[in-house]
């Protein structure tokens, strides 16, 4: 649990900590030397790169014609061959700004042993301990992009994929976690679906004093040995200031569910834009696993009204309401009776002395057609439309359930 500090108090401590916070210098790799259309990625086995107060790690091998993990630097801008041959270009084919260089990461894996994943790792040594990360831009590569758009395979399969990144700092002894979407298409509104083919801004402020970063992959998309999209991403500008402008915040968040006693349900908050990391705040903790999850599994024994506030790092905050129905048995229902009929001009009319929460119509297959939660005591929709049929009209108060069929 969380200790509050007195208002003033708090205050203080706020306004002291913005006064006094300093940032690390930008990085943006131009430094770096190459031959047009080339890399770097531990050829000569030196085990990594410096460039200012970074050093990027890798590992490299001659097997195989080449392998590689960790991080390489690169100016290659081939943004249309598929496969691992074009490993080394970013989805929009070159640095933040049309620059020339950026670094390109890939994690590896353990594939002798354990499978488990190999982070890629950046050491700081700062000037200043006490300087902080204002953020970066991130990028897909091309390799990565088009596995994801080939045949719409994440569009079809509705699978995401992250970068998290660890922080760590060897002189306080801290551990901070964040994780970065750059695809995600789990959302049913194809508005809200998207992969990063652009350098992004993402915030690292939470990373704090860290003098480490860990950088994993993680996808939607594996099998039992691990994950099949090739594990890549790119950087460029580390520790650059948020832009003035950034793709507009959007959330996408269902607000009605339909559950029986003791029925787990999985909620959702799906985000777009803004700049990540996002943050994701539920009230009623003690029916969920995780209420700070994008997507927690609620456990309900009765119908009840949730809050969710989702957050971005420019602190733009989006907060609805949810409705978990429950039904539970017919005395419940009792006690709500709205009167529901269709006249011969094919209206559905409802009345009801309880306000409607609620509303939905399905087919005789189970097919949901009709789902609106803006409504009053007495309704009239028009129903010329429909087929003839049997169709099933279910209603809520908020409280308790009520179904009916209607002929039409």
């Amino acid at each position: 649990m969380r200790k509050k500090l007195p208002l003033v108090l708090a205050l203080m401590l706020s306004v002291s900590f913005v006064f006094a916070q300093t940032f690390v210098n930008l990085v943006d790799f131009e430094s770096l030397t190459l031959a047009p259309e080339s890399h770097y990625a531990g050829e000569d086995n030196a085990g990594g790169f410096e460039v200012d107060y970074l050093k990027f790690y890798n590992s490299y091998s001659p097997d195989y014609g080449g392998m590689w993990y960790g991080f390489a630097y690169t100016n290659e801008t081939d943004v249309t061959t598929p496969g691992s041959t074009n490993q080394y270009s970013s989805a929009s084919g070159s640095g933040v700004n049309a620059s020339e260089n950026y670094v390109v990461g890939f994690m590896g894996f353990d594939w002798v042993s354990t499978f488990a994943p190999i982070p890629s790792v950046i050491k700081l040594s700062k000037e200043n301990p006490e300087a902080i990360i204002p953020g970066m831009y991130v990028n897909l590569n091309t390799y990565a992009s088009l596995y994801m758009a080939d045949n719409d395979f994440y569009k079809t399969e509705k699978h995401w994929y992250k970068l998290k990144i660890v922080a760590l700092s060897t002189t306080s002894y801290f551990t901070n976690e964040a994780e970065f979407f750059l695809a995600d298409y789990r959302s049913d509104n194809e508005e809200m679906q998207f992969k990063i083919d652009d350098w992004t801004y993402v915030d690292l402020t939470w990373a704090g004093v860290a003098d480490s970063l860990l950088f994993y992959v993680e996808s939607s998309d594996t099998n039992a040995y691990g994950m099949l999209t090739p594990s890549y991403y790119c950087i460029d500008d580390f520790a650059a200031t948020c832009p003035e402008t950034v793709p507009e915040f959007i959330t996408d968040i269902k607000t009605n569910y339909n559950a029986s006693v003791g029925e787990e349900i999985q909620l959702s908050a799906f985000v777009k834009g803004g700049v990540q990391p996002y943050s994701f705040e539920w009230s009623n903790a003690e029916i969920l696993d995780d209420a700070t999850s994008q997507m927690p599994v609620a456990t309900v024994t009765g119908s009840t009204t949730l809050t969710v506030t989702v957050s971005d790092a420019k602190e733009n905050t989006i907060t609805e309401t949810v409705n978990v129905f429950v039904e539970t048995n017919i005395a419940e229902n009792k006690a709500f009776e709205p009167k529901v009929y269709i006249n011969q001009n094919n209206i559905l009319n409802i009345e009801s002395e309880n306000e409607i929460k609620s509303l939905e119509i399905y087919d005789i297959t189970g097919k949901q057609l009709i789902s609106n939660s803006s409504l009053n005591n007495n309704m009239n929709f028009d129903l010329s439309y429909f087929p003839q049929g049997i169709y099933i009209v279910r209603l809520s108060d908020g409280i308790s359930m009520y179904s009916t069929k209607i002929f039409k």
